[in-house]
C-alpha cells in the first residue's frame, strides 16, 4: 500500500511541478540591480520580465547557482511568487517568520529544532511532515510535502546529488553561514524574499536591523578599553578558534572587545592546543559561548582545567542558550542569526554595562553559579 501511494504521489508531483532549468535564453534587457550592502554570497538583477538570482563562490570567482524567476508561467523559470515552501534547516526559520511566509510552509527539517512560536502553531495546525537533513532526506516525506521551493545550506557547489533525483523542485542554496559581516548574514533575508515577491518587506526589515546594528557599533568605536574575549569550549584537547576574519570575531570587535586571534587572516575555525590557548588567553575578561554547561558546576566537572582561566574564576562566562524552547530549539541559531543588532546589543551588555546600562540580555545569560 505505501509503495503504491508513493507512486501515485510521484506522478501526481511531478505533473504539477514546473520545470527549473540552469540555463535559460532571454532577450529581456536588464534595468536595474539589487544594491547589496555587506552580503558577498549573492546578486540580484531585475530585467523588463523577470528577475535573475545569482550566488557565488566564496572568493566570488564562480557562480555557483544561478535563478531565472517570473510571474508568469515559462519554462525554465521559477514561477512567483512560490506558493509551497520546504526548508532543510531551522536556521531559515526566522527569515520565514520575518517575511510572514508561514502559511506557505509545507515540511521542514525537524521540528524539535524549531524555536519560532508562529511556525510551531502553523506545524501543529498541518501537521507538516518532517524531511531530516539534506544528505538523509526522507524521500516519501518530501513527495507528500509537494514542495515548489525547498531553502537549504549550499555546500560550495555539492549538492549531493539531490536535484538530479527532484528536477522539478527548486533548491534554493544558501552561503549565507560564510559571510564575515554579522549584517551579511543578515542581508540574505533579501534573496529569500525574491522567491515570494517581498523584496520591499525585505529591505525595511533589513534596514532597520542595519541601522540599529551600525549606531551601536558606533557606540564602541572609541571604548578606553577592550577586555579580552575567550569563545567557545574545547574539545578533546583542542580549542576550534574562529579567524580573525570570521562572523565572531567581527561581532567581538563591534561589541568592544578584543579578540585574541584577530591576527588570524582567515573566516573559518583553526584547531589550537589547549596549552596555547591558555598562555593567550588566560586572563581572558569574559568566556563566551561556552557550549553545553549551563553552570560552573558542570563545567569544572567535565573541563576542571577551566578554572585557570580568570574570566572562570571571577564568574565572567556567558552562554547563548537564554532562549531554548522546550524542545531544545536554541533561539540564538534562529533569530539571532537575522537580529545581529540584538546580538551586538547582547554582547555590549556583558563586555560594557556602562554604555547599555538599561538593556537586558536577549540571547545570553551568565552561567549558573553553585
Amino acid at each position: 500500500m505505501r509503495s503504491v501511494l508513493a507512486i501515485i504521489l510521484s506522478f501526481v508531483f511531478f505533473s504539477c511541478q514546473q520545470q527549473v532549468k540552469k540555463g535559460v535564453v532571454t532577450s529581456s534587457k536588464r534595468i536595474d540591480s539589487l544594491e547589496i550592502h555587506y552580503a558577498t554570497g549573492f546578486a540580484v538583477n531585475y530585467y523588463e520580465d523577470h528577475k535573475e538570482l545569482l550566488v557565488f563562490s566564496p572568493d566570488r570567482k564562480d557562480t555557483l547557482h544561478r535563478y531565472y524567476l517570473s510571474n508568469e508561467v515559462r519554462e525554465g523559470f521559477i514561477q512567483t511568487p512560490v506558493k509551497r515552501l520546504a526548508s532543510l534547516s531551522s536556521v531559515y526559520a526566522a527569515y520565514i517568520e520575518a517575511l510572514g511566509l508561514e502559511e506557505y510552509l509545507v515540511a521542514v527539517d525537524e521540528k524539535d529544532y524549531i524555536y519560532s512560536e508562529s511556525i510551531r502553531k502553523e506545524m501543529e495546525r498541518r501537521d507538516m511532515p518532517e524531511l531530516g537533513s539534506v544528505e538523509k532526506i526522507n524521500h516519501e516525506a518530501l513527495l507528500m510535502a509537494q514542495a515548489d521551493l525547498i531553502y537549504s545550506f549550499g555546500w560550495q557547489g555539492n549538492t549531493t546529488g539531490i536535484e538530479q533525483k527532484y528536477p522539478n523542485i527548486t533548491f534554493a542554496y544558501a552561503y549565507e553561514y560564510l559571510e564575515e559581516q554579522p549584517l551579511g548574514r543578515a542581508e540574505w533575508i533579501r534573496f529569500f524574499a525574491c522567491f515570494f515577491d517581498k523584496e520591499a518587506e525585505a529591505d525595511s526589515i533589513f534596514e532597520s536591523i542595519k541601522t540599529n546594528y551600525e549606531n551601536l557599533k558606533e557606540l564602541t568605536v572609541d571604548v578606553a578599553f577592550r577586555p579580552k574575549i575567550l569563545i567557545n569550549m574545547p574539545f578533546k584537547e583542542q580549542w576550534h578558534m574562529p579567524g580573525g576574519l570570521s562572523y565572531s570575531a567581527h561581532l567581538i570587535e563591534d561589541a568592544g572587545g578584543y579578540y585574541p586571534w584577530d591576527t588570524l587572516q582567515k573566516t573559518n575555525s583553526t584547531p589550537i592546543d589547549w596549552e596555547l590557548v591558555y598562555q593567550k588567553a588566560y586572563d581572558s575578561d569574559y568566556w563566551i559561548n561556552t557550549g553545553a554547561y549551563a553552570s560552573y558546576a558542570e563545567a569544572r566537572k567535565e573541563l576542571p582545567d577551566m578554572s585557570l582561566f580568570e574570566a572562570f574564576q571571577n564568574k565572567k562566562a556567558f552562554n547563548n542558550n537564554a532562549r531554548i524552547s522546550d524542545f531544545g530549539g536554541n533561539d540564538y541559531w534562529e533569530s539571532g542569526l537575522l537580529h545581529v543588532d540584538d546580538l551586538l546589543a547582547d554582547l555590549i551588555v556583558i563586555f560594557h554595562s556602562e554604555i547599555l546600562p538599561n538593556s537586558a540580555l536577549k540571547y545570553y545569560k551568565p552561567l549558573a553559579d553553585e
